[in-house]
């Protein structure tokens, strides 16, 4: 007996250091390369630097529409490349009437410093005090992949500060949920990035949207994160779409709902 507890321990103890392994090593893959000429896109953005409460520059690009007063929407993108990549939406969502701020979490992009789970939350919430003070107008969170959580806990923190939506992308209800569904070793992460419980306590109004070719996130979990909601929602489904790749292959569906939501806030959805 005396044996098999040991065993189990060491079990026990070599699962966690995996788990522990994989979220240091398999969660961000940051990247300097992209289009950085703004000159050569259809709508030229302003470009910004903020720090973060710990110090860290963060960069990001401010993509304006031509109404002043159109919502902004702050998009936390997912956890590879950079804000160059998230620049032809950006562009066309401008041109449909939201602004869009994107910016790169540190060591992605122009932004220093280095990844880490628990150091973006200091830079989430940076940029969301960055835009706040730099418009009145509506801001809308939108959350790709990886930054879904991120967007969560904003609007779980900043809830007092007039956020009218969140917009998810292909994202999971929790880093459980995730771990159980890629790994099996979600027990090891049982509070870790709680998107469902934070939307839940941030109250605003969401629109999950997820395709059901994703290989990367199952369609599972987006209709979980949707399912175990308690506030205004709305589920966008492809099905065609894979990984982030809605408004690849469904561009004009998407591009009216994502509009719409960020305009209304669900209201008429």
């Amino acid at each position: 007996m005396s044996r098999i507890l040991l065993f189990l321990a060491i079990l026990l103890a070599v699962l966690l250091v995996l788990a522990q392994y994989l979220r240091r090593t398999g969660m961000f893959f940051p990247s300097t390369d992209g289009n950085w000429d703004t000159h050569t896109l259809r709508v030229v953005p302003t470009e910004h630097f903020f720090t973060t409460s710990d110090g860290v520059r963060l960069h990001a690009w401010w993509f304006h529409a031509a109404d002043a007063n159109a919502p902004l929407i702050l998009w936390f993108h997912g956890n590879a490349g950079n804000l160059t990549g998230r620049a032809e939406m950006a562009v066309e969502l401008a041109k449909r009437g939201a602004s869009v701020f994107v910016f790169d979490y540190r060591g992605f992009g122009k932004s220093a410093g280095e990844a880490s789970e628990s150091k973006l939350f200091f830079d989430s919430l940076a940029a969301f005090d960055f835009v706040r003070a730099n418009t009145s107008a509506p801001v809308v969170l939108y959350g790709e992949s990886v930054g879904g959580p991120y967007a969560a806990y904003v609007a779980k923190e900043r809830k007092q500060k007039n956020v009218r939506a969140v917009i998810l992308e292909n994202t999971f209800p929790s880093l459980m949920d995730l771990g159980n569904a890629l790994y099996g070793l979600g027990w090891t992460a049982p509070r870790a990035l709680r998107t469902t419980d934070w939307l839940n306590e941030a109250g605003a109004p969401v629109l999950v949207m997820h395709g059901t070719h994703d290989a990367v996130i199952p369609y599972r979990l987006g209709k979980k994160l949707f399912d175990g909601l308690r506030v205004r929602k709305e589920m966008f489904t492809s099905q065609t779409a894979g990984h982030c790749e809605i408004p690849a292959v469904e561009p004009s569906r998407y591009y009216e709902t994502v509009i719409r939501f960020a305009i209304t806030g669900g209201s008429a959805g």
